[in-house]
């Protein structure tokens, strides 16, 4: 029976609830529409609805998107992710389809889209609402104007338009909300993902520690520095002095040279004359052996007389006598004169030998003397260079004692200042334990306030969640690399279990066959297992203080971590392949 012959009907009649008998929609979609009351008859009265509201199709369009416009937060989303011109045909398309009133697969689907879009381009659920409510007032205008006079056909259409506007409405929003949820649950995924990549506190804690290590040394080294160039100096003042004590030392000893050199020339002068008097000497030698010689002969001629004496006293007989005596006599006296001149002229000879020599040596001497004058005279000079260069060292030592002073001031300058820097360096480590535990507590905020999402009634896929396992993962290896820093503690049960954990269980829970089936799914389980033996063996070794332990067992769970982190993303990239 057409709608026009239909009696009146009451209101109360009109908003009854049914059960929708459509067949080609979800169980969730059949559960909004029965809330709503939507079955075939209300879908079949906006078909016919159409006729009215159609040819005001362009009109109804202009009047939102004039409405659109006037709000300046809505007109700048528009023109940030699109135009009027597009978002008209999109409206149009939306209409004719609404009119259509055919509830099927592509029908929710078309409504699922339009929510995830203005959840992507940040259109509040609320301007959604209001400019949603907009086009329906138009349309409820429209079918008054045309529907007045007939208040039973009007309520009717009016009331199925606004039934399936507010299904539109409320599957739009739902999605909206749905998508902007894991829009801020996966927003704070990677957040938490990003600080859980964060290496760089216990780098800076380790480089502020090992700051302090070589400060500690430098002020060792500084302070011993500063003892032996204290020490330097002190020498250098000793030297300094002792210097002095040496230029005046060798200043006498070149005036004793000097003094020295003037008797060896001296000395000289006076070998000279004993040369001479040595030379004479030998002379006087040669003049005496001539009259040695002389005497020899006068010795000769008296020994010959001697002996004519004794012939003739021999022939004078008795008369002779006394005369052969004084001959005897004579030639006694000469044979022992020519016994002295024997003895005279081996004495004459050994003397001349002697005075030859004592001329050698006296001449040897004189040759020595001579250099050891001309010696003298280079050790002089020498000393006066001695000196000069020793003035100069004095000099250049007083210099270096008044350097090592100012060095000595400056190191102690260093060493305080180093003091300092390890004073700063005690403080950057204290700041960075706190910067360290406050991102690790903001993270614990984080991870609560993600949690809250799951509270809400959000469908998640099988891509959400393993997405929310990558994440899970991290942040369970954020709690260990928080308890090398001491911001965390973890008992040794809690890494014991690998089903245990948010992954395990999700990896070991009721899932799809497809899931199931995927190799990066099936390559997960060992290295899983192996992060969480490392996890023990950290907190073993982090319990007894091992810290070699602690940073080698960090290092393979890092490793084992990283192939979950990538066998999760594969799933996850397949998993999408999949919608």
């Amino acid at each position: 029976m057409s709608l026009f012959f239909r009696k009146s009907i009451s209101w109360d009649e009109q908003i009854k609830f049914t059960n929708s008998n459509l067949s080609n929609v979800g169980e969730r979609a059949k559960e909004r529409l029965n809330f709503l009351g939507i079955d075939q008859d209300t879908l079949q009265i906006v078909k016919e609805s159409a006729d009215f509201l159609a040819p005001f199709k362009d009109e109804m369009i202009d009047k939102f998107y004039e409405r659109i416009q006037s709000v300046e937060g809505l007109h700048k989303i528009i023109n940030e992710y699109s135009t009027i011109d597009r978002l008209r045909k999109t409206m149009g398309k939306y209409l004719d389809q609404f009119l259509e009133a055919e509830i099927n697969k592509e029908y929710i689907m078309t409504r699922i889209r339009i929510g995830q879009v203005h959840s992507r381009i940040n259109l509040t659920a609320e301007n959604f609402i209001s400019a949603h409510h907009l086009l329906l007032q138009v349309m409820t205008a429209v079918l008054i104007e045309k529907l007045y006079h007939k208040p039973a056909r009007m309520m009717e259409s009016i009331i199925a338009v606004q039934k399936l506007a507010a299904y539109d409405q409320q599957l739009i929003v739902e999605v909206y909300m749905e998508h902007t949820f894991k829009h801020f649950l996966f927003g704070v995924s990677d957040m938490l993902n990003e600080i859980t990549d964060i290496d760089t506190t216990k780098q800076l804690i380790y480089s502020i520690e090992k700051q302090m290590d070589e400060t500690h040394n430098v002020t060792a080294a500084t302070d011993q520095m500063s003892a032996s160039i204290q020490e330097v100096a002190n020498y250098a003042i000793k030297v300094a002095e002792g210097t002095d004590d040496a230029v005046q030392s060798a200043e006498k000893s070149r005036l004793a040279v000097d003094e020295t050199t003037t008797d060896i020339l001296q000395v000289g002068k006076v070998y000279e004359e004993i040369v001479n008097g040595v030379t004479r000497l030998g002379q006087e030698i040669d003049h005496t052996q001539d009259i040695v010689q002389v005497i020899k002969g006068i010795a000769d001629q008296t020994n010959l007389l001697a002996l004519n004496a004794s012939i003739e006293a021999a022939r004078a007989g008795e008369h002779g006598q006394g005369f052969s005596v004084v001959a005897s006599e004579v030639r006694k006296l000469s044979e022992h004169t020519k016994e002295q001149i024997v003895k005279i002229n081996e004495n004459m000879e050994s003397l001349q030998r002697v005075s030859s020599e004592v001329i050698d040596e006296i001449t040897k001497t004189s040759k020595l003397v001579e250099k050891s004058v001309t010696g003298a005279e280079n050790t002089s000079q020498a000393l006066v260079h001695i000196v000069e260069m020793m003035q100069g060292i004095n000099e250049a030592t007083s210099q270096i004692a008044a350097m090592s002073e100012e060095q000595t001031s400056t190191t102690v300058d260093i060493a305080s200042r180093n003091s300092s820097i390890y004073d700063n360096s005690v403080q950057a480590r204290e700041i960075s334990h706190q910067t360290a535990k406050t991102l690790f507590d903001l993270s614990n905020k984080m991870d609560n306030y993600r949690k809250t999402f799951f509270e809400i009634n959000v469908k998640l896929t099988s891509k959400d969640i393993v997405k929310v396992a990558k994440t899970d993962h991290l942040l369970w290896k954020w709690r260990v690399y928080n308890l090398i820093l001491g911001v965390e503690t973890i008992d040794l049960k809690e890494v014991t279990s690998h089903e245990m954990c948010r992954l395990g269980q999700w990896y070991y829970g009721d899932l799809p066959d497809h899931i199931k089936q995927k190799d990066a799914f099936k390559q997960l389980e060992i290295p899983h297992k192996e992060v969480h033996e490392n996890a023990k063996l950290v907190v073993e070794c982090h319990n007894r203080n091992d810290l070699y332990g602690v940073e080698m067992g960090f290092k393979q769970l890092e490793e084992a971590s990283e192939k979950v982190i990538t066998l999760l993303c594969e799933l996850e990239d397949e998993l999408e392949k999949d919608l």
